[in-house]
C-alpha cells in the first residue's frame, strides 16, 4: 500500500514539474512580444509561478523584473505592489536586514501614491520583523506609531493591522490577556473591510494560540466558529484559489478545534479534528505536522494509551532536535514526563523535569528578563523593582513577626522566672537582652545582604541587557545579504563564542571591483567587539576610496596602532580585491590564517608574505601580493575558531581536516561550503562550549570558459 502511494506521489510530482516548466516556457515566449500592461501581467504570472520552486534567488529575480518594468513604464502603483510583494518574500525568508533597509523608502512611495492598504501591510511586516527577532520594545514603539497614523487617517485596515502586530508583541512577552484583546480588536476591524483580507486567517490562528495559553477553551470554540464562517465566505468569492493554500488554511482551523476539544476533554471530537489536520499535511517535516504529532500524543495520553502517546512524542522529539526552539522543547519534554509518570517510569520523568528546569532557567535569564526590561522602558513602570520592593517588605514583615514572637516568649519566661526567684529572673533577663541584641544585629545584617543582593541583581540585568544590545549592534555591522550577480558567488557567516565577539568580515562592491575582508581581534568580549567595530568602519571607508589592499592595511594600522592603543590590542586581517572581469586578485595578509584556494579537485593554503598583525606598531608599510586569475576557483577565508575548535578532550579540528573536507566535497555554492563546515565543527565539538568565535567567508568568481 505504501509503495503504491509513493508511486502515485512520484507521478504527480513529475506531472506537476512538467506542467510548471511548460507554463513558464509559454509565458517567457509571450513576454518577448508583450508591451505595457500585458508585459506587467505576464511578469506577475511568472512571479506567482516562482513560488512553485524553493529557489529564493529565482523568486527575487522574478519580482525584481516586475519592479524594473513598472518603474520603466512609470507605473508607480504597479511598482508599489511589486515592492510590497518583495518585502513579503523577504519576510517569509527571514531576510531581516533587507526589510530594515528597504521598508522606510517603500513606505514613502506608498504614502505619496496613497496606496493605504499596501502602506499599512508593509508597515506591519516591519513591526513583526522586530517582534520575531526579539526586539519587542522597538516593535511596540513602531506599532504605536502605526496605530496613531491609521487613526489620524481613520483607516480601519491600518488600525486592524496595528492591533494584529500588537498582539504578536504581547504574545512574545507571554502577556496572553493583552495579546488576546489585541487580536479580538484586529478581527473586529478587519471583518468590516471589503474585500476581507486573507491575513484574518493568520490572526484567528494566533488568537486561538493565545486563548489556549489562557486555557480559555470555551472562547476558543466560539472563535473557531467565527473562523469557519470567514474561510467559507472567503473561498466562495475567490476564484482559482491555490489548492495547497486552501488546505493549509483549513488545516490550522481544524488544529484549533482539536486544541479546544482536548482542553474540554471532548476526546472523540478531538480525534476527528486531528484526522482532518492529518489529511492536509503534505510534509512530514512541516510545522503543521509537528503540531499534529504533539496533539496526537496528547490525545493518546488522555485516552490512557500511554505507549501510543510515547511513540508520537518520540517522533515529535526527533523532529525538534533539528531546531533551537527552547520553549517548544520544554513543552514536548513536559508532555513526555507526564507520559513517563503514567507508565510508572518515575526516574526518567524526574530526569526530564531536571532538564526542563535547566532549559527554563536559561530562557528566563536570556528572554524573560529582557522582555520585562523592555516593557519597563516602554511604559516607564519598573515592575521588577516593584516586585523586589514587595519582597523586601515581606522580609521586613517576617522580621517584625519574628521579633514580636520572641518578645512574647520573653515575657512568658520573664513571668515564670519572676515567680521562681528574683535572682534567676535577673540572669534570664540579661541573657534575653543579649539574645535580643544579637537578633537585632542578625536582622540588620540580613537587610544589608538583601539590599546588596537587590543591587547585584539589578546590575546583572543591566549588564545582560547591554550585552544583548551590543550583540545586536555588532551583528548589524556585518552584512547578512550578498550580491545577486551571475559572475560572483559570495557568502559569509559569523558566530560569536560569547554574547559579543572580536571577529569581523565585510565586502564592498564597486562596479566590477569586489573588496572582501575577514579578521580576528585579539581577546574576547566587549573590548574586542569595540576594536572590531573600528576596524570594520575603517575597511568600509578606505575600500570606498578604491585603495589597494596593502594600502588599506597600512592606513588601518596607523589609525589603530597609535598611542591611544594602551591595551596593546591587535587584529589579524586578510583583505582582497578581485576584478570580476578578469579574476585577478590583489591581496594583503596581516598576520592572518592563510586562505584556501580550491582548484582542480585540490585544496591548498596560499603561500603569503608574513606581514605583522594590525595595531601593534604604527608606521609600518604592509606588502601586498597578487594572483593572476582565480576565476572558477573557490577562495575560502576563515578565523582560527575553525581549525582550532576543540572538543571536550581539547582536541583541535586541525588544518588537515579542513583541507580534507574542502578537497573531498564537490563545490556547490559558497553558502553550502560554509554551512557544511559549520556542521562539521559542531560534530567535532560534540557538546563542548565554543572556545573561540567562528567566522568564514567563501568567494567564487564565475567566468565562462572561452
Amino acid at each position: 500500500m505504501n509503495l503504491n502511494r509513493w508511486i502515485v506521489s512520484l507521478l504527480m510530482l513529475i506531472f506537476a514539474t512538467c506542467t510548471y516548466a511548460d507554463e513558464v516556457a509559454k509565458l517567457r515566449a509571450a513576454l518577448a512580444n508583450a508591451k505595457g500592461a500585458e508585459r506587467l501581467n505576464i511578469l506577475g504570472k511568472l512571479f506567482d509561478l516562482s513560488y512553485e520552486t524553493d529557489d529564493i534567488d529565482y523568486q527575487i529575480r522574478c519580482v525584481n523584473d516586475m519592479i524594473a518594468e513598472a518603474h520603466r513604464q512609470g507605473n508607480k502603483k504597479e511598482e508599489g505592489d511589486a515592492r510590497v510583494a518583495k518585502m513579503t518574500l523577504f519576510f517569509n525568508s527571514e531576510l531581516n536586514d533587507s526589510i530594515y533597509e528597504q521598508v522606510p523608502p517603500l513606505l514613502e512611495l506608498l504614502r505619496d501614491i496613497k496606496e493605504w492598504k499596501n502602506y499599512y501591510e508593509t508597515w506591519s511586516l516591519l513591526v513583526n520583523t522586530y517582534n520575531f527577532t526579539g526586539q519587542t520594545n522597538t516593535g511596540l514603539k513602531e506599532v504605536q506609531a502605526m496605530y496613531d497614523d491609521a487613526r489620524k487617517r481613520d483607516n480601519q485596515y491600518g488600525m486592524g493591522m496595528a492591533y494584529y502586530a500588537m498582539g504578536i508583541g504581547y504574545a512574545n512577552m507571554n502577556n496572553y490577556d493583552e495579546a488576546a484583546d489585541s487580536y479580538e480588536k484586529s478581527i473586529r476591524l478587519l471583518l468590516k473591510e471589503e474585500p476581507v483580507p486573507m491575513q484574518l486567517s493568520d490572526i484567528f490562528a494566533y488568537y486561538s494560540d493565545a486563548l489556549e495559553a489562557k486555557h480559555d477553551y470555551q472562547r476558543m470554540g466560539q472563535v473557531t466558529s467565527q473562523w469557519s464562517d470567514f474561510l467559507t465566505a472567503y473561498y466562495q468569492k475567490k476564484e482559482h484559489a491555490n489548492e495547497s493554500e486552501v488546505a493549509n488554511r483549513w488545516a490550522y482551523y481544524y488544529l484549533a478545534r482539536a486544541q479546544a476539544a482536548l482542553g474540554l476533554d471532548s476526546l472523540e471530537q478531538a480525534s476527528e479534528m486531528l484526522n482532518e489536520v492529518k489529511k492536509r499535511c503534505y510534509s512530514e517535516e512541516s510545522f503543521l505536522n509537528m503540531m499534529w504529532l504533539y496533539y496526537r500524543a496528547e490525545l493518546s495520553r488522555k485516552q490512557q494509551l500511554y505507549d501510543e502517546a510515547l511513540a508520537f512524542n518520540n517522533l515529535r522529539m526527533k523532529l525538534l532536535m533539528a531546531t533551537d526552539d527552547k520553549s517548544e522543547l520544554i513543552r514536548v519534554r513536559q508532555q513526555r514526563a507526564r507520559i513517563y509518570e503514567a507508565l510508572g517510569r518515575y526516574k526518567e520523568a524526574a530526569q526530564l523535569y531536571n532538564e526542563m528546569y535547566t532549559i527554563n532557567d536559561s530562557i528566563n535569564t536570556h528572554d524573560t528578563k529582557r522582555q520585562l526590561t523592555e516593557m519597563n522602558t516602554l511604559f516607564h513602570v519598573d515592575e521588577l523593582k516593584m516586585q523586589q520592593a514587595e519582597e523586601k517588605a515581606r522580609q521586613q514583615r517576617i522580621g517584625i513577626i519574628l521579633i514580636a514572637s520572641i518578645i512574647v516568649v520573653a515575657l512568658v519566661i520573664f513571668i515564670y522566672f519572676r515567680m521562681r526567684s528574683a535572682k534567676r529572673l535577673k540572669t534570664a533577663h540579661e541573657k534575653l537582652e543579649e539574645a535580643h541584641g544579637k537578633l537585632e544585629k542578625t536582622h540588620q545584617d540580613l537587610l544589608t545582604a538583601y539590599d546588596q543582593l537587590e543591587e547585584t541583581t539589578a546590575a546583572k540585568e543591566r549588564i545582560e541587557s547591554d550585552l544583548r544590545i551590543a550583540r545586536n549592534i555588532q551583528m548589524s555591522m556585518v552584512p547578512s545579504t550578498f550580491p545577486e550577480r551571475p559572475d560572483i558567488d559570495l557568502y559569509a557567516s559569523m558566530t560569536p563564542a560569547k554574547e559579543v565577539g572580536g571577529d569581523l568580515y565585510g565586502y564592498h562592491l564597486i562596479d566590477d571591483q569586489l573588496y572582501v575582508c575577514l579578521g580576528d581581534v585579539s581577546g574576547k568580549g566587549v573590548p574586542a567587539s569595540l576594536f572590531m567595530a573600528q576596524a570594520t568602519r575603517l575597511f568600509r571607508t578606505l575600500a570606498a576610496q578604491r585603495m589597494m589592499p596593502a594600502d588599506i592595511c597600512t592606513s588601518i594600522n596607523n589609525a589603530l596602532g597609535g598611542e591611544d592603543n594602551e591595551q596593546g590590542m591587535f587584529v589579524t586581517m586578510f583583505i582582497g580585491l578581485v576584478d570580476l572581469k578578469t579574476g585577478h586578485l590583489h591581496f594583503c595578509n596581516a598576520g592572518h590564517n592563510p586562505p584556501v584556494l580550491i582548484k582542480n579537485g585540490a585544496a591548498e593554503f596560499i603561500e603569503m608574505v608574513p606581514n605583522a598583525p594590525i595595531g601593534l606598531w604604527a608606521g609600518m608599510e604592509y606588502e601586498g601580493e597578487e594572483i593572476d586569475d582565480i576565476s572558477n576557483q573557490p577562495l575560502f577565508i576563515y578565523t582560527d575558531g575553525l581549525n582550532e575548535a576543540e572538543n571536550k578532550e581539547q582536541e583541535q579540528f586541525t588544518d588537515e581536516r579542513l583541507l580534507e573536507i574542502l578537497k573531498d566535497t564537490p563545490f556547490e555554492s559558497s553558502r553550502q561550503t560554509i554551512e557544511l563546515l559549520k556542521s562539521e565543527v559542531e560534530k567535532h565539538r560534540d557538546g563542548a562550549e565554543p572556545n573561540d568565535d567562528l567566522t568564514m567567508l567563501c568567494l567564487k568568481v564565475v567566468r565562462s570558459e572561452k
